[in-house]
């Protein structure tokens, strides 16, 4: 099992809500490593993300989500 902590900035108080969006909806797209990752071994892997957040819940994040990409070396 492996953990990583990673910590991605939704917003500025200058700026608002990083990211593109319309109205209330908005998408923030991070890497959450320097380098493409191997996966060793094919299967089913497991993921959870958890916000650490003095507030909780936050208010107005309604839904995160992973998005694994194939790089090509």
């Amino acid at each position: 099992m492996r953990f990583q902590n990673v910590n991605v900035v939704l917003g500025t108080d200058s700026k608002g809500w990083l990211g593109t969006g319309m109205d209330d909806i908005f998408e923030v797209r991070k890497n959450i490593s320097a380098a493409p990752f191997s996966f060793k071994t094919s299967g089913d892997y497991t993921f959870s993300v958890a916000q650490i957040m003095r507030e909780n819940p936050l208010n107005y994040i309604l839904n995160v989500g992973i998005r694994v990409e194939k790089v090509s070396m």
